[in-house]
Formats: structure tokens, sequence, C-alpha cells
């Protein structure tokens, strides 16, 4: 049986991430999405094992010593991880799989399976990101500040993935396009 691929999808925080992955998920029905596990409350409209696993800090940091984690990361006081038996099994089914994730768990990912194919999401312009932040209610105004330094880093990383997309404003069907386009020619 023919093994299954591994498509990140990363870019800075409130790039839209997400919501590409989302439409993506819809229009490539061959594609699983691997659940982030998270530390983090659920924002308004989430839904537990369908957004994220949202478990305790105490849960997250069992998992760890298990090793239950292909990567995970602290980001802005939460806990971020992915799971590695799940992915291993679609993968090993044939099944392509899906994370969505950040940059530093990305590159970690990537050092361990190489082949994985990396599409970043780009905002049009810091600007974007700014806007974005300022409409998320979870996001306090002095937190805006970090997250855009945060975001600066992160987009000076995207050079080590192995695809690009920008996600123009209001305009999501074009970056859902060319991450189809990726992942058919991957």
């Amino acid at each position: 049986m023919k093994k299954g691929k591994l498509f990140i999808i990363t870019g800075p925080s409130a790039v839209g991430k997400t919501s590409i992955a989302k439409l993506v998920l819809k229009k490539k029905k061959d594609l699983i999405r691997s659940i982030t596990f998270t530390s983090r409350n659920k924002r308004p409209g989430e839904k537990n094992g369908r957004d994220y696993h949202f478990i305790t800090e105490k849960e997250f940091k069992k998992k760890i010593r298990k090793s239950d984690f292909l990567e995970w990361a602290n980001n802005y006081g939460n806990l971020y991880g992915t799971d590695k038996k799940e992915i291993i099994e679609f993968l090993n089914r044939g099944r392509n799989v899906l994370v969505v994730i950040d940059i530093k768990g990305a590159l970690n990912i990537k050092k361990k399976w190489p082949g994985a194919a990396t599409i970043f999401i780009l905002p049009e312009s810091t600007d974007q990101l700014k806007k974005r932040f300022q409409k998320r209610s979870d996001t306090a105004k002095v937190a805006i500040k970090k997250r855009l330094e945060t975001a600066e880093w992160e987009l000076s990383q995207s050079p080590k993935c192995d695809y690009w997309v920008i996600n123009p404003e209001n305009r999501i069907e074009l970056a859902v396009k060319e991450a189809l386009e990726i992942i058919k020619n991957a």
C-alpha cells in the first residue's frame, strides 16, 4: 500500500491558516486534518474534537512525558501539540494528512518528516494582521504588540518552507485555490 503524504499549513497568528484549511478540507475529500491538542480555553464557536482537542495543562504535560506528540510548543502561555500516533496511522493507511500549525512546529515536523510539504500563508501586509488581531475578542490590546513582533519573526522564517500563499483581504478563495493546487501537485 502506498503511504499517504503529510501537508503542513503554517504562518503567523491571525493570517487565516485555519480558515484556509477548513475550506481546503471541504474541497479535498481525500485529505484528513490532524486535530491539534491544546491547553488553551475554547474561543466562541469552537468545538472540542473538531477545532482542537482541549485538555488541561496537567493532561498535556502527561502526554509530553509519554512522548505522544510529534512536536509541541508553548505559545502565548498555552501548550499546543501534534498527535504522533494519529498521523502515523493515517499515513500508513495511505491517507493524506493536513496539519495546521505555527512555524516553529512546522519546522520541527519537517526535521522529523523531510517529505512533508510545508505551505506558508502570508498576509498582504502586517497592517492586515494588526486589524485581524484587533477584531479578535480574546486578544488584549497589550498582547497585539507582542503578537506583531512574533509575526515578524515568523514571517522571517517563511523561506524555510516549500511553498508560499498570500491570503488577500476578503479574497480567501484565491488562497484556497492556490493551496489546493499545491496539494494536488506536491
